[in-house]
């Protein structure tokens, strides 16, 4: 039998949750851009679209466990709002420098860089269904040039195993011969805000 080992008196105040109430978003953001996503030949209405931006502090470090010496990196999601245009397009912004670099840990500044961004839809968002997610990488959005993402119709609102996450393909190519004439995009185009 073995004794009960006591939990390290910081292990709940250093977990990858707790630390989230800890950043902040800048008040005053500058690098903002706007990014629309167009549908195209979609299988049918996506009722549930959610948006988000991923942000991280490389090099920034907290204890995620005191006993074993395990250190984590910061991350914040930021949920987007969006609108729908009048053209059935959506559109949403997104600011490279959401997050405010402070000294959280008192180790110093902590320098946060977006990571990625983008949108995912679902028929009505029930948990058996589909999700198509279409994302940019940083340097994607800085070039300011439409992102077209196809995705296989057939999976909508669900494969026949259920629900899928799909991330999609830049190319039609990526897909079976047979399956190239029963695709869908999604085409997400960014643009610089002016401040």
């Amino acid at each position: 039998m073995t004794p009960d080992v006591p939990a390290s008196p910081g292990a709940g105040k250093n977990d990858k949750s707790a630390q989230q109430h800890l950043y902040r978003l800048n008040p005053t953001p500058r690098q903002g851009y706007e990014l629309v996503l167009t549908l195209q030949d979609a299988p049918g209405p996506f009722k549930k679209m959610g948006w988000s931006a991923l942000y991280q502090a490389k090099g920034c470090n907290y204890v995620v466990n005191d006993f074993a010496g395990v250190r984590g990196e910061p991350e914040h999601t930021v949920e987007l709002p969006f609108t729908e245009r009048p053209d059935g397009s959506f559109a949403a912004t997104v600011y490279l420098d959401a997050m405010l670099d402070e000294d959280y840990y008192g180790n110093g500044v902590c320098q946060w860089q977006m990571v990625g961004v983008g949108a995912g839809v679902m028929a009505t968002g029930a948990p058996v269904e589909s999700s198509f997610r279409a994302s940019l990488q940083p340097d994607q959005v800085l070039a300011e040039k439409p992102v077209q993402l196809y995705f296989l119709k057939r999976y909508y609102p669900m494969s026949e195993s259920g629900g899928v996450a799909s991330l999609g393909s830049l190319t039609r190519e990526r897909y079976l011969e047979r399956d190239r004439g029963h695709l869908f995009s999604m085409t997400l185009t960014p643009g610089k805000v002016q401040p």
